[in-house]
């Protein structure tokens, strides 16, 4: 019976320690991570003018969008922030809903903070829908010399051709930089396989999850991807450089989730060191 207790008083710290962060406005400082400030110089030195355009796969479900949300948020806040147009594509079905939302509620976030300017669909981003096929279809996109002709029409049935963001984007050359953020196996490995041609690649920024970063970090440290987002972490130190180049900006949920793992993670911990003193002094007390 008393092991049954302890159990649900060890369920309810975990709750409240998680619940805390979520429900208030304690927020803990993110660690820094050098990682995700290469994503940052890297989307921060893109050239607004030179015609060019960001695609975000966003190949992750509900299952874990607590992290992968957080890192395509504040990506796209970043890149609407400088006027840089981007598309958003996925080849994993369950992802679909988020291509809609994503973007919107950032346009929304933003035009309540700068009521003088606006962020509109086709202009300012395109959402590309699901696209079945893996890494054939990764690879069509990667050879197409013309990629109004292999995806045709938005997630919406609208014609490429038509979308404002879209008239100067034909081939994978008009890419600068594909951000690949994905709970997923394998996925990201595809996407840096295949998406190349013969002279030319994208730079990469790719979102992993927590469990996932020891792999992900061996395409950083050979310089094959330029930035990373090391969990929710490192979407939450994002959010602390969003926030000292835009410092009347309302923060993203990054930094609170991230709080809220911290201090769930504390609680475990302290819980471990007190298991184990009282261990110790039973084991004291047993022998005298």
């Amino acid at each position: 019976m008393n092991r049954v207790i302890s159990r649900r008083l060890i369920y309810l710290l975990v709750i409240v320690s998680l619940s805390i962060p979520l429900l208030s406005d304690f927020i803990l400082r993110p660690a820094e991570m050098k990682t995700a400030e290469d994503s940052y110089s890297l989307v921060q030195g893109l050239n607004q003018k030179d015609g060019k355009f960001v695609l975000i796969s966003m190949d992750f479900g509900p299952s874990t969008s607590a992290e992968n949300g957080p890192q395509t948020k504040t990506l796209i806040e970043h890149l609407m922030r400088r006027r840089i147009p981007f598309g958003v594509i996925t080849t994993y079905p369950y992802a679909t809903p988020f291509l809609e939302s994503y973007p919107q509620q950032i346009a929304d976030k933003l035009t309540k903070e700068l009521p003088a300017e606006s962020w509109k669909y086709g202009a300012d981003w395109v959402n590309l829908g699901f696209q079945p096929g893996g890494a054939i279809m990764i690879q069509s996109i990667a050879k197409a010399k013309d990629l109004h002709e292999v995806l045709k029409t938005d997630g919406k049935g609208t014609e490429i051709s038509s979308i404002a963001c879209m008239t100067k984007i034909h081939s994978i050359n008009d890419i600068s930089v594909l951000a690949q953020i994905t709970g997923l196996v394998g996925t990201f490995n595809t996407w840096i396989q295949f998406f190349q041609n013969n002279d030319y690649r994208p730079e990469v920024i790719h979102g992993c999850t927590s469990i996932t970063i020891p792999e992900a970090y061996i395409y950083y440290a050979t310089g094959q991807i330029k930035g990373l987002y090391e969990g929710v972490a490192g979407a939450a130190w994002y959010d602390v450089l969003l926030s000292k180049d835009y410092p009347t900006r309302t923060t993203t949920d990054a930094p609170r989730i991230n709080t809220s793992l911290a201090t769930a993670h504390l609680v475990i911990l302290g819980l471990i060191i007190l298991g184990n003193i009282r261990s110790l002094v039973d084991r004291f007390w047993s022998k005298s």
